[in-house]
């Protein structure tokens, strides 16, 4: 033993200002050791927001297509509205600036030690919210492109893609390593995604308007663009934002990465949506909305704010765990969205060929979802118990 008595000589200053302050994630958990353990409040709140958007944004969406009456559209006029269906989940983030401001004072009173410019990166940072930005309008509209030239049935098949994409990216991006619990979420999740495929959509094409190919594509790059943006925005996190300051991070950094991409993506989007001509179709179903102009508006507004909750929620799994999570919780909710677009349309088959039905498929899949997200949260349960000794 006396031979490592040196060791303990050194003196306590020297060793304590020699401990790095910015420790790599761990290979065998989700959790940067770089967020607090207690972080539940902030899961379970993400979650919620997570569902609550996604489901009132997809039952708009629906009601939406409804009533401007899709199966009237010609070829010509089959993918009117993809630049608006993705302008609508951008373009609510002036939303998120009070409570963004709010966050920013409370952590200013927190006496946090001030951020050099250095720390902050700015132009690496506007390079990266450019991209994010870019992945969210693309997304978007490909997502819409594919749901009105696919039935919704291979729509839905195929975009559940990302839950294969994300744990590719996030094991290249984020350099994250499996445990067998977050296996056994994301085949749950997987389940229960594919088992939303009897689901029926407002806007789904008739047989004259479906294009295969195009529409499988479609989904398929919104599938990659959806997985890729949430593992660059968990980079942006590890990279960035968590090691610009000593302190533990602000949920304030949530709303900053969705305020300043979203700011990029609404301006791509607009764009896109006036080069397409989009801004006449606008009016003309306004005029032509069958309950009233005022109708139309707070069913687009309403879309954008449920979208603006949406990406919260997802954006904020992102901040407590990773990307992995957050596409589990918003793949695991679409049984929750299917069920709720029965009740609300009363069992109406938006196709015309008899009614959406609670069946069997849309039960089952409730119980794989609850399963997911039960052994993920289990996981982070015992993660929690871990760094606790």
């Amino acid at each position: 033993m006396a031979q490592h008595q040196p060791i303990f000589q050194t003196k306590l200053e020297e060793d304590f200002v020699q401990i790095p302050m910015n420790i790599e994630r761990d290979s065998t958990t989700l959790v940067s050791s770089d967020r607090k353990p207690n972080h539940w409040p902030t899961i379970v709140l993400s979650t919620i927001f997570v569902i609550i958007g996604q489901s009132i944004a997809k039952l708009l969406e629906n009601f939406y297509y409804d009533k401007i009456n899709r199966s009237e559209y010609n070829a010509q006029r089959q993918n009117d509205g993809v630049w608006t269906q993705a302008l609508l989940q951008t373009v609510g983030f002036p939303l998120l600036l009070l409570p963004f401001i709010i966050l920013l004072t409370t952590k200013k009173h927190n006496n946090n030690p001030p951020i050099t410019s250095d720390q902050l990166h700015y132009k690496s940072l506007a390079v990266i919210y450019i991209c994010i930005g870019i992945l969210m309008s693309v997304q978007g509209r490909l997502s819409a492109m594919g749901k009105l030239e696919t039935p919704f049935l291979l729509f839905t098949l195929v975009y559940l893609t990302q839950l294969f994409f994300t744990p590719i990216f996030a094991r290249l991006i984020n350099k994250i390593k499996f445990n067998r619990w977050v296996v056994i979420s994301l085949v749950f999740a997987i389940v229960s995604g594919a088992l939303t495929f009897t689901s029926t959509f407002g806007g789904e094409p008739d047989n004259a308007e479906q294009r295969f190919a195009r529409g499988i594509w479609a989904a398929l790059f919104a599938a990659v663009c959806f997985s890729l943006l949430l593992c660059n925005i968990q980079n942006v996190f590890d990279s960035y934002i968590f090691k610009r300051t000593e302190s533990k991070p602000s949920f304030a950094s949530v709303f900053e990465v969705i305020i300043f991409s979203s700011l990029a993506a609404t301006l791509i989007s607009t764009v896109g949506l006036l080069i397409a001509g989009e801004q006449h179709d606008l009016k003309r179903e306004m005029n032509g909305f069958p309950k009233g102009k005022g109708a139309y508006v707070m069913v687009m507004v309403g879309q954008a704010v449920s979208w603006q909750l949406y990406w919260v929620g997802i954006v904020g799994l992102v901040f407590s765990v990773s990307s992995v999570l957050s596409n589990v919780i918003s793949v695991v909710s679409w049984p929750i969205v299917s069920v709720l677009v029965v009740v609300f349309f009363n069992f109406r088959s938006f196709s015309g060929e008899g009614h959406d039905e609670f069946d069997t498929f849309k039960g089952v899949a409730l119980i794989p979802a609850a399963l997911s997200v039960a052994a993920y949260f289990f996981r982070l349960h015992k993660e929690n118990l871990d760094s606790a000794y």
